[in-house]
């Protein structure tokens, strides 16, 4: 699993929606950042920002796990390839990179994104996204990302163990 992959985990719903830009919005909470958008069959893209953050689809269509796929990302000015990592979510599986600003550049005043993502049978598919909103929405969830603290790891002390049934601490 990537790091962060437990972002991935938080109902959208727990998410306040903290605004609407053009075809994309903008939600959050003390936990985490989203800016995303739909295509028109509500396929989602985005990117999601907890103290790291990634740029993910979720494709309703399976993945495996841990599992890198080829992905071409195409605007009507460049085209780039990248690495995408199938991950599992609480809802549907997602492909996931880590940010790349070279992407992020890529997109921002252009009018729609073309995702092509080939699976492990050879077969391609396919996904246009709109980019009216996407660099003011990316721009403040990435900004909302320094705000956010790692999640805690709390060291339990042994004599502090609790025994689970036929264990022994000893």
């Amino acid at each position: 699993m990537i790091a962060g992959a437990a972002l991935f985990s938080t109902p959208a719903g727990a998410q306040n929606l903290l605004g609407d830009f053009g075809d994309w919005i903008l939600m959050g909470d003390d936990t985490m950042s989203l800016a995303l958008t739909t295509d028109s069959d509500n396929i989602a893209f985005g990117l999601v920002c907890g103290p790291d953050c990634h740029i993910y689809i979720e494709p309703h269509e399976p993945c495996i796990e841990a599992r890198s796929y080829p992905v071409t990302l195409e605007t009507g000015a460049d085209t780039l390839m990248v690495t995408m990592t199938c991950t599992a979510s609480q809802s549907e599986p997602l492909l996931v990179m880590d940010e790349d600003k070279k992407f992020l550049a890529m997109i921002a005043k252009q009018e729609s994104l073309l995702v092509t993502i080939t699976r492990e049978d050879g077969r391609l598919s396919q996904f246009r996204f709109p980019l009216a909103g996407s660099e003011l929405a990316i721009g403040l969830a990435l900004a909302a990302s320094h705000y956010i603290a790692p999640p805690l790891t709390v060291a339990v002390p042994d004599h502090f163990a609790v025994p689970r049934p036929g264990k022994s601490l000893n």
